[in-house]
């Protein structure tokens, strides 16, 4: 329908009444319609391409009435589901600085909109491009830095208007930043251990997944490994615990696993969310890029727990087996000879070996996809 329709003429007649300045019955309306439109693809795709119209509906973000702030915020949320259109609405002329204004309302403990704010730069910040936008606006603003960010996100009772769990998404959309991971790890605060009661975190699925996403995103850097793995932060439990299952090990197992993985209850049941478990392990997996961090991971029994969790993984999500596995096989093979150097991700392999594993990474997930449709279809029949 928008297709067969005058945009020109479209965009010239809303425009002036999304402005703080319009008549209230007609910029309810426009919003109205707005809204409406941006739940639609060819909607959405004609208010990305006029920076009039978006302009408008970024000007009323601060209207007066919290009816129209809300249908706003909601209209700029469909919005910002990709990357081009969240770059234009980070870059429009006269509204440059907006984000800023975005995150001191979030930040804002009284703020009724905080939620809807913080699913906007969730959204917004999902590309990289756009993450690292707003990721060097944050780290020049000392008031919303990181560190309040994170004290938001940590205090459950921070505001009785919100819950704020896409605060966390927004974190871990951040931290493909390598800037804003080395804030979030600095050692001289305390901001990374407060991240880590999260990992399970039942309350809510968004947050865990954010704050899980945001660990494994610091986990890249193989420079702070040493002490991600050791006493001050102690991450590789934290990481471990939430694959772990009631399974029991003979003693000897037992006493080599860290404290926080023995003797668990009867009923300990595993990260339900199956995209949150694949993060788990690969966020391990980057702790085994150093020869030091792979040998205390190693030393820490994590294959036990492994082996029982990729026999679990078999009858709930296949495709999640690959990360398992690449985790397992890591643990149970040869340790390389020292001419691979320290990292092991600086090591060369050639074309031939990478597009080897690549193809038997692929048969495997195929396969694992079979396996769960066909389980699917007995438990239908």
């Amino acid at each position: 329908m928008l297709v067969k329709m005058n945009k020109e003429l479209l965009e010239e007649e809303l425009t002036p009444f999304l402005s703080p300045d319009a008549k209230e019955e007609i910029k309810t309306l426009a919003v109205e319609n707005i809204m409406g439109l941006t739940g639609t693809d060819d909607g959405k795709k004609f208010l990305g391409e006029s920076e009039k119209l978006l302009g408008g509906i970024v000007s009323l973000c601060d209207d007066k009435r919290t009816d129209i702030q809300e249908m706003v915020f909601k209209s700029l949320i469909n919005l910002a589901t990709n990357e081009e259109r969240s770059w234009k609405i980070l870059n429009l002329e006269k509204y440059k600085n907006k984000v800023e204004d975005w995150l001191e309302r979030v930040l804002d403990p009284k703020c009724k909109l905080a939620d809807l704010v913080s699913k906007l730069l969730s959204n917004i910040t999902r590309s990289e491009k756009c993450a690292d936008y707003v990721g060097k606006l944050i780290l020049k603003n000392e008031s919303n830095g990181i560190d309040r960010i994170v004290l938001a996100l940590c205090n459950l009772v921070y505001n009785d208007n919100a819950e704020l769990h896409y605060l966390a998404m927004m974190l871990s959309n951040l931290s493909q930043s390598r800037q804003i991971r080395l804030k979030i790890m600095d050692k001289e605060q305390c901001i990374f251990q407060r991240l880590l009661p999260f990992t399970e975190f039942r309350q809510s699925e968004i947050r865990r997944a954010g704050i899980i996403g945001t660990l494994k995103n610091c986990c890249f850097d193989t420079e702070y490994h040493d002490w991600l793995l050791g006493d001050q932060v102690d991450l590789l439990p934290r990481l471990l615990l939430p694959l772990a299952g009631p399974e029991e090990f003979d003693e000897d197992d037992t006493e080599k696993l860290p404290d926080e993985l023995q003797y668990l209850p009867e009923d300990k049941e595993r990260e339900p969310v199956s995209h949150i478990r694949k993060m788990l392990c690969e966020a391990i997996l980057q702790l085994c890029a150093t020869r030091r961090g792979k040998k205390f991971v190693k030393d820490k029994n994590t294959y036990v727990i492994m082996r029982e969790y990729y026999a679990w993984e078999r009858k709930h999500d296949p495709t999640n087996e690959i990360a398992a596995m690449n985790l397992i096989d890591l643990l149970i093979g040869d340790e390389p000879t020292e001419e691979f150097g320290e990292n092991l991700k600086e090591v060369e392999i050639p074309e031939d070996v990478h597009a080897k594993f690549v193809e038997d990474d692929r048969k495997e997930l195929e396969f694992a996809e079979k396996e769960r449709l066909e389980k699917l279809a007995q438990k239908e029949n």
